[in-house]
């Protein structure tokens, strides 16, 4: 797989910048990874699209984050369907998780403020992980819609929702009505 791109040399402002997403690309697949290691326990699992069981994943797994740290994650990708940038896309009964991003493309060696790409990855459900789904956008364009935004919790964030509302039926996951707010999960 090909690497991610960072930084030659890794500074103080380094720190800071990719905090927000500036200085660092990563192609889908390898963000999906990262993402499901925030949110499986800590583990790092190399992705396949072959079916494998869970004691073949876990034998090639190799431990990132502590568990109480993964947790914290699955509580604040809730907390940010309920009530954050990923709201737009909290179907109800299927207590997802969600983060979203909006990155400025890099246009002749400068940031170009009006056209973006935007992502929003979603955990389902949020308490116990089974699917995450990642949606892209590229240069998303100012809707009446959206009330002229380009950022992905008004774009990739309600496209996020209606794949779920269409999906979920078809994995096999059950919609649940008795969730518990996001500071019980």
């Amino acid at each position: 797989s090909a690497s991610p791109i960072v930084p030659k040399k890794w500074g103080e402002l380094n720190t800071v910048t990719i905090s927000f997403g500036h200085g660092i690309a990563v192609a889908p697949l390898q963000a999906v990874m990262g993402i499901d290691a925030l949110v499986n326990g800590g583990y790092l699992i190399p992705p396949t699209f072959l079916k494998r069981s869970e004691q073949e994943a876990m034998a090639l797994a190799r431990r990132v984050i502590k568990p109480e740290t993964s947790d914290k994650m699955r509580y604040l990708m809730r907390l940010n369907a309920e009530i954050g940038t990923a709201k737009k896309a909290d179907v109800k009964g299927y207590y997802i998780g969600g983060k979203t991003g909006t990155a400025e493309k890099v246009i002749n060696g400068r940031y170009a403020k009006k056209r973006v790409l935007n992502a929003f990855t979603a955990i389902l459900p949020a308490d116990n992980p089974k699917y995450q789904l990642l949606i892209m956008l590229d240069e998303p364009q100012p809707l009446k819609e959206t009330y002229g935004f380009i950022t992905s919790g008004w774009n990739a964030v309600p496209t996020g929702g209606n794949v779920i509302a269409r999906i979920a039926p078809l994995l096999g996951v059950e919609p649940r009505f008795d969730l518990p707010p996001s500071d019980r999960l």
